[in-house]
């Protein structure tokens, strides 16, 4: 995760440091607003999510361990705009979307019935846990005009995060019968939703082919880590947000 962060910050860097550079020979920022329309890849900070769970059973302490499993790449969606409010600065807002699924595997160990201190292992495994992240990004935004064609602009600012995560619900456990040497977990999912606040940075870069209209390529980095406690289940920590590359359609206006 720290390689991912580092790296995504130092493009970050690299692309203000050009714009810097350009800052003597930039253009002034003439248009009064701007439409983008992204569609990209984000990368994740984690891929997998662990919980674990203690139950009271036959006057010992059983086990629950769930290992939930989250693409470590999903595509997103984004469109938002902006304005410019003096010189070559601006603020902006984007909405962004992605959705996938993942599946959980749930291990348990349980006391015996009849000795102490021999537990029994049992397994299971949960499918189509749903992972959608939607989320608000405000933005402070630095436009330099490099050329009459070229413009790179510089961007960071509060993300408000929406969270929909399927999680795992404590398993029932049942015996199978004697030699009671074996249980089956019986496993079900629920759907928790929540909402925080993150950051996100990033860079665009726009190449205008006509007067007012043009294609560009973002790279972002944003995140924020939810503390979850569904109803029913063991808490968790999920990552959302992570390094974002996209490309798409660019309005001036």
């Amino acid at each position: 995760m720290k390689k991912r962060v580092f790296g995504s910050v130092w493009c970050v860097l690299g692309l203000t440091a050009l714009a810097s550079t350009a800052y003597a020979q930039a253009l002034p920022w003439e248009g009064r607003a701007y439409a983008n329309v992204n569609l990209g890849m984000q990368v994740r900070g984690t891929d997998a999510v662990k919980s674990s769970q203690t139950f009271p059973i036959y006057d010992e302490s059983g086990t629950i361990t769930s290992t939930q499993n989250i693409d470590a790449g999903a595509p997103f969606f984004e469109v938002g705009g902006g304005i410019r409010i003096f010189g070559n600065f601006g603020i902006g807002v984007t909405y962004a979307r992605l959705s996938t699924t993942g599946s959980s595997d749930v291990d348990a160990s349980v006391p015996s019935p009849l000795f102490y201190d021999a537990p029994r292992s049992a397994k299971a495994k949960v499918d189509g846990l749903t992972h959608t992240e939607q989320a608000v990004h405000f933005h402070l935004v630095w436009l330099l005009p490099i050329t009459d064609k070229v413009d790179l602009a510089v961007s960071g600012g509060p993300t408000a995060f929406k969270l929909t995560q399927g999680t795992v619900l404590a398993p029932t456990v049942s015996e199978v019968g004697a030699p009671y040497t074996s249980v089956m977990l019986t496993t079900t999912a629920a759907e928790t939703t929540a909402n925080r606040i993150g950051f996100n940075v990033g860079a665009d870069l726009t190449y205008r082919f006509a007067n007012n209209v043009g294609i560009g390529a973002l790279v972002r980095y944003t995140g924020r880590t939810f503390a979850l406690k569904p109803t029913g289940g063991a808490p968790l920590d999920v990552k959302v947000g992570g390094l974002q590359v996209g490309a798409g359609l660019r309005l001036r206006f």
